[in-house]
């Protein structure tokens, strides 16, 4: 079925991303959204190696600067929020099957200096004390291991201070996050590509907030799923955590019927006011 839809649909880059891995439910995590296991995972990257090519940043950013479109179907994965998982999990999984990918970091919570909101919803139903979970599980990346992973060869993005919805958040705001954020990437791993990710969505943010960051940003990326985007530089993900127990080929399956219905009705593309 993939086969098909790739010769009918001419979407030559797919860009996955997850949150992370674990075969033990993770506290923080649990309530809300399905982490992949380990195995689970290492299924989706066979599929995806199946039938697409692993590209690293440099490469989808050599694509865009030429506006070429790859010969072949290509993939390139990230990762968001920046947890320990990352290090600990799924680098060496990645390593060992060959596939490059970037991890998106907010600046406001590596080296377990605060926690995301929504993780403390998620222990408060635990009934886990916040605080000495931070300081006891430690579940976010240290700048060290982001060293590390940087010079395994990974790429390093920034994804906002401390994880806000940008349509909720005033314009200045938004700019603050963003500049921040990557301020801080840059002064951690040493990496010509500067890449940010929306956290949440990049829903009804402005033409003029992408005005505004394109001096400072080399590629931005949103999570609509296979969509296009007015905004040449921003690209949109796809999520392969909607639901464990499907994987990320109906996952995909799914996406590309949905971008084919919506490139007959002409509403596959993302418009910015």
């Amino acid at each position: 079925m993939i086969k098909i839809l790739q010769t009918i649909i001419n979407q030559k880059i797919l860009l996955p991303f997850f949150h992370t891995v674990a075969d033990e439910p993770l506290p923080h995590i649990k309530h809300l959204y399905k982490m992949k296991t380990v195995k689970e995972f290492t299924e989706d990257l066979d599929f995806l190696l199946k039938y697409f090519e692993p590209i690293d940043a440099e490469t989808l950013f050599y694509f865009h600067s030429n506006q070429m479109v790859p010969k072949k179907p290509v993939f390139h994965l990230s990762f968001d929020d920046g947890l320990k998982e990352m290090y600990e999990i799924v680098a060496p999984i990645l390593l060992q099957k060959g596939v490059p990918a970037t991890f998106f970091i907010n600046s406001g919570f590596i080296d377990n200096k605060a926690l995301f909101y929504r993780f403390r919803t998620s222990l408060s139903i635990e009934n886990l004390n916040s605080e000495d979970f931070l300081k006891d599980v430690q579940p976010y990346l240290s700048t060290e291991q982001i060293q590390s992973l940087s010079n395994q060869g990974f790429t390093i993005g920034a994804h906002s201070v401390d994880h806000p919805y940008y349509h909720e958040i005033p314009f200045a705001e938004q700019m603050r996050q963003t500049r921040e954020s990557l301020e801080f990437v840059a002064s951690i791993v040493n990496q010509k590509l500067r890449l940010f990710a929306f956290p949440f969505t990049d829903f009804n943010v402005s033409k003029k907030f992408f005005e505004k960051i394109k001096p400072f940003v080399d590629l931005s990326f949103g999570t609509a799923g296979m969509k296009n985007d007015e905004i040449t530089f921003n690209y949109q993900r796809i999520a392969g955590e909607k639901d464990r127990l499907v994987t990320l080929e109906s996952v995909f399956t799914k996406e590309y019927l949905k971008y084919l219905a919506k490139f007959c009705l002409r509403k596959n593309t993302i418009y910015r006011k």
